[in-house]
This record gives structure tokens, sequence and C-alpha cells, in this order.
């Protein structure tokens, strides 16, 4: 099972991409656990996450071919 993960504003810095495609996550708990130790650096981190373009709080499985996007507080000017 293959996801593509999404990345924007301070993210993309820290993991030095805009998206990545990762194999064998089943949900966004394994998810959020594969980034922090890839990524120490977002474990402190809040940022929302929207699921084929929907946000989600809390728990989601995931299927092959979903679209995760983490969205970091964005600030405008």
């Amino acid at each position: 099972m293959k996801i593509n993960v999404l990345f924007f504003g301070i993210l993309t810095d820290i993991t030095g991409t805009s998206s990545m495609e990762i194999e064998d996550i089943e949900n966004i708990r394994l998810l959020k656990s594969w980034l922090w130790k890839n990524y120490p650096k977002t474990k402190d981190m809040d940022f929302q996450i929207a699921l084929n373009k929907n946000i989600i709080e809390g728990k989601a499985e995931l299927n092959d071919g979903d679209e995760v996007a983490l969205l970091p507080p964005f600030a405008g000017g």
C-alpha cells in the first residue's frame, strides 16, 4: 500500500520536499510516528491533516492511493 504525503510551509523545509510516497502506513497514528522518527523536529509542531482534501481530526485509516496533506499554521501578510 502506498500513500502520497504533501508537505506545506515549514514542513517542506524540514523534510526537504513538498511531497513523497510512503509505503506500509495503515493509519494517521502510524504516519505521525513515522514522521516523528524520520524528522524529529516535527514532534513538537502543530499541524492539521487533510485526507483526500478533507481536514480530519484524530484517527483515520488509510487506503492505497490516499493523499495526505500536512498543513502547519499559515501566516498571512
